[in-house]
């Protein structure tokens, strides 16, 4: 990491105060965190992208904080909000294949302790709203036994926006997904989800005291599918004529950015919003290609499309000449875990750490500490690895992921299931990410010393002993809601 001059560096450290709150004795010495998840949300789905989006609540949060263009995520839900609740790169945890259908007996495991269950430990309120996606076949896998004091919410990869029915084809799994805490409810029947939800974290925020620190997880169901949304916020894109699909789908990004308004609206009438660090991210790229223009691919694939998401952070305590900006500083989605323990004041030693403590490089404009990152590694189906070092990613095996109901015996006669054999099928892609982010130019076979290079570090990772089998065990009968009074519920299985 290239160190900052001397005059900056003592600038910085004057800066401290402010920049780590907790680090002095003003009466909150503890910023509020409000980290927003959206699902799906890509590339092309924001203002500061593409001015078509009608979205101006997140544009001026943005505009007003720091936005980070080279943020990286995993391909899918679950393991990126694995990664983002461990700070570990998904393959260190067993958790970077499957995006956890509601039938699968496990989830996040439980000898890893998670970011609200940290924040705890220093005094925060920790608060959950909106999807879990992390477990929920035993009751030590669900929020409220994993660090979160309350959880409204649901518990599997998406449901109804209005009626709450989750529902898998495999296995004819479906049944109603809705708790507050730990109990079943029916509050906001018919409530479309994105402002039921923003109703409740402004609960939240309302009924919080003022003194203690508070941690707000707000993972929102939008933009998943299914494609639904209230007609007047996609008659704004479309207003006359039977409504497109894009047009609903953009409708969802317009009431989404309502949400969020709603949020920090209670943020300032009760005081608390100059005190409050807001994140905003997407767990993975966007599902239909245009989504992540002009970037390739989607989610469930290691191109960019699929794994660089969109992201700020906004803290009006942050020093004006940082704010306003746009860096291009690699950011991953493992790096929020320690940055956000080091801003709530958290001193243990953090060990098996994947993520970087960022903070002094996005409120004071430190070089990120980030050269270089892992997009994947896994060998669940198809082999699939990738890296990126500064400007250079590789691709070695496969770049798009494959379901799970793909029998494993047709993979193995199928494709390729190891490094050597991707590599003499020729499953190789080379790119320059400052001169072609669209990954259109493969210099696999033309830079050969760079490749060795990248390739070198893959081999290392993977003969390291660190890479964790996929956990992706058999589907379960058991799972299913008729079981349970045709309730979405724990109690079939063992946390591990």
């Amino acid at each position: 990491m290239t160190r900052p001059p001397h005059h900056l560096l003592l600038y910085s450290l004057l800066l401290l105060g402010t920049l780590y709150p907790c680090m002095t004795r003003r009466k909150v010495s503890q910023p509020h965190i409000v980290l927003i998840v959206a699902d799906d949300l890509g590339y092309n789905d924001v203002p500061w992208h593409n001015p078509t989006i009608i979205s101006p609540h997140l544009q001026d949060l943005a505009k007003a904080g720091v936005i980070l263009e080279q943020n990286y995520v995993q391909t899918k839900c679950s393991p990126s909000r694995a990664a983002l609740m461990t700070g570990r790169y998904p393959f260190h945890i067993g958790r970077q294949h499957e995006s956890l259908p509601p039938q699968m007996p496990t989830g996040l495991s439980t000898k890893y302790r998670i970011l609200p269950e940290r924040l705890q430990e220093v005094g925060y309120a920790t608060h959950a709203v909106g999807k879990w996606h992390l477990g929920f076949c035993d009751w030590d896998y669900t929020p409220t036994r994993r660090g979160f004091g309350t959880f409204f919410g649901f518990y599997t990869h998406g449901a109804d926006y209005y009626e709450r029915l989750a529902s898998n084809s495999e296995g004819g799994f479906k049944g109603y997904d809705l708790r507050s805490n730990e109990s079943v409810t029916h509050e906001g029947e018919g409530e479309y989800s994105a402002q039921l939800f923003s109703r409740k974290a402004v609960e939240v925020i309302e009924s919080h005291e003022g003194k203690q620190p508070m941690f707000l997880y707000l993972a929102f169901q939008s933009i998943h599918k299914p494609i639904q949304v209230p007609d007047q916020y996609s008659r704004r894109y479309q207003p006359y004529g039977k409504l497109t699909k894009d047009s609903k789908r953009k409708g969802m990004i317009t009431a989404l950015d309502e949400a969020v308004k709603n949020v920090t609206t209670a943020l300032k009438q009760s005081k608390m919003y100059r005190d409050t660090v807001i994140i905003f991210l997407s767990d993975n790229g966007g599902a239909d290609k245009d989504a992540n223009w002009p970037l390739r691919g989607r989610k469930n694939s290691v191109w960019e499309g699929g794994t660089r998401s969109v992201a700020f952070v906004s803290y009006p305590r942050m020093p004006k000449r940082y704010r306003g900006r746009s860096t291009d500083d690699l950011f991953h989605i493992v790096d929020w875990y320690p940055t956000i323990l080091a801003l709530a004041g958290y001193s243990k030693q953090l060990t098996d750490m994947d993520g970087y403590d960022q903070w002094l490089s996005l409120a004071a404009g430190w070089p990120g500490p980030r050269t270089e990152l892992v997009y994947n590694i896994n060998t669940a189906l198809r082999f699939t690895a990738a890296i990126r070092a500064g400007k250079w990613k590789l691709i070695w095996g496969y770049p798009e992921g494959l379901r799970s109901n793909v029998p494993r015996k047709e993979t193995r006669a199928a494709f390729a299931q190891t490094l050597r054999e991707a590599r003499s099928s020729d499953l190789l892609y080379l790119f320059n990410l400052e001169t072609d982010p669209s990954e259109t130019v493969n210099l696999a076979h033309e830079n050969k010393q760079v490749m060795k290079i990248l390739m070198k570090k893959i081999r290392r990772i993977m003969k390291s002993g660190e890479v964790v089998k996929p956990d992706t065990p058999f589907l379960r009968e058991r799972s299913n809601p008729k079981y349970y009074g045709g309730y979405v519920s724990p109690g079939w299985c063992k946390a591990k």
